[in-house]
């Protein structure tokens, strides 16, 4: 235990997955090992230490890394391991954050495959990715959609992510955070993407009725069986299909976002639902005209580029009220969102996106490595000039359950993991040392 327990002090838990990730032998008998361990409970004490709090934090959603892992080592599928153990998917979860030194653990799994599954919709499984809906069956159509009712929440899906919830909360004395998709991602899960899409240029009135259907026969029961079950819970809607990157800023704020702030505004648990996935900001301005006018133009267009991302920034937030959010998705300059944060009186995240560290996509590593290394070290000086910025405004509780902090938006099997403990290393380094 003493000799296992030393990886889990970063950075020689990251070397280790990098070299099982190249395919070394002894590498995976450690691994295994470890994986061994944890699954008993032998770090179990490790798991309820408090994150540190005197420098940027560093989370992740990586739980397609931990399905491959446990499928090499242990054959396990990837319905064995979303679905069979609830504890085992919450220990392998934070075994496998410590050791590539995260140390603010969270819990993440596929919210949009689950909402759908939990209503009855057809689902894949593929024995070694994650599951996703079966498109060619969805559960709706236009003469049964009225019929969906109140899901069981007694079902196989409520209750594995009630029990993930709970062995979370108990291992680490952190209030957890349930993930399921918000209404409009889960309608274009169980209608079809496409046939929605359609619906919001031909059909908007039915667009709101299906949304606001789902949204009483759903959402408000099952959150608030959620509060009622886990008083201190947080729940997180995920609605990346509802985006302005998706659907237009415009859809976006008249479809997708009004079922959300039902559910904030009108309930007693509404302060703890957000959506921090919104994706889609960039500086859009009007086109220039005439050549005579074209400096007094740019300037106009700059400024009304400026105004709508801020106005943009701040609607984003009446849905995710406790902090703000930039993507890699959203272009914009992270710049803009540090001066709304410390405007707003918000915590901030930035989040690196997969493709930035995959390293099918790397060409030259060692260039990528330093872009990493200075978006890194970029994003952890922003971060904490805003939490300084806070802490001096007497702002209280900067660490909240949502991934305040540099955000790693997705890690999986083909990751480059030396840039993922670039980006730890640059958060620690530059995001040190809060006043």
């Amino acid at each position: 235990m003493n000799s296992l327990s030393n990886y889990l002090q970063f950075p020689a838990g990251t070397d280790l997955l990098s070299r099982w990730q190249a395919g070394g032998k002894s590498a995976q008998v450690k691994l295994r090992a470890l994986f061994d361990a944890a699954m008993k409970g032998e770090f179990d004490a490790i798991f309820c230490e408090p994150a540190p709090t005197d420098s940027v934090s560093v989370t992740a959603s990586l739980h397609m890394l931990i399905l491959t892992i446990l499928n090499q080592l242990y054959g396990l599928t990837s319905a064995d391991f979303y679905k069979d153990d609830p504890q085992r998917y919450v220990r392998t979860t934070l075994i496998t954050q410590r050791l590539l030194g995260i140390r603010k653990l969270t819990l993440h799994w596929p919210a949009y495959a689950f909402g759908a599954e939990a209503l009855g919709q057809a689902m894949l499984y593929p024995e070694k990715h994650v599951p996703g809906v079966d498109a060619g069956k969805p559960l709706l159509n236009r003469k049964t959609w009225q019929e969906l009712g109140t899901p069981n929440f007694r079902g196989i899906i409520p209750q594995i992510i009630e029990e993930m919830l709970v062995c979370f909360s108990d291992l680490t004395s952190r209030e957890p955070v349930a993930h399921i998709p918000a209404p409009y991602s889960l309608a274009a899960d169980i209608f079809g993407q496409e046939a929605l899409l359609f619906a919001l240029m031909d059909e908007p009135d039915f667009v709101n009725d299906l949304l606001a259907h789902l949204t009483e026969q759903v959402f408000v029961p099952w959150c608030t069986h959620l509060s009622q079950c886990i008083p201190n819970i947080w729940i997180e809607l995920s609605d990346a299909s509802g985006s302005p990157v998706f659907i237009g800023p415009d859809l976006f704020r008249k479809f997708a976002a009004p079922p959300v702030h039902h559910l904030i505004r009108d309930f007693p648990w509404g302060e703890r639902v957000f959506v921090a996935n919104y994706r889609g900001d960039m500086p859009m301005g009007h086109i220039g005209g005439n050549e005579q006018g074209k400096v007094e133009t740019e300037s106009n267009n700059a400024k009304s580029a400026t105004d709508a991302l801020v106005e943009l920034i701040n609607y984003k937030l009446s849905l995710c009220p406790g902090f703000i959010i930039k993507l890699d998705a959203d272009k914009a300059h992270f710049s803009i969102y540090v001066e709304q944060a410390i405007q707003l009186r918000k915590p901030l995240t930035l989040g690196i996106g997969a493709t930035r560290i995959d390293r099918n996509s790397i060409v030259d590593r060692d260039k990528t490595k330093q872009e990493i290394k200075k978006l890194a070290t970029d994003y952890a000086r922003a971060i904490k000039t805003v939490s300084e910025a806070l802490t001096i405004d007497g702002c209280p509780n900067l660490d909240l359950p949502s991934p305040c902090g540099i955000y790693i938006e997705d890690i999986n099997a083909e990751s480059d993991l030396e840039m993922v403990k670039t980006i730890i290393e640059m958060a620690a380094i530059h995001g040190k040392k809060f006043p």
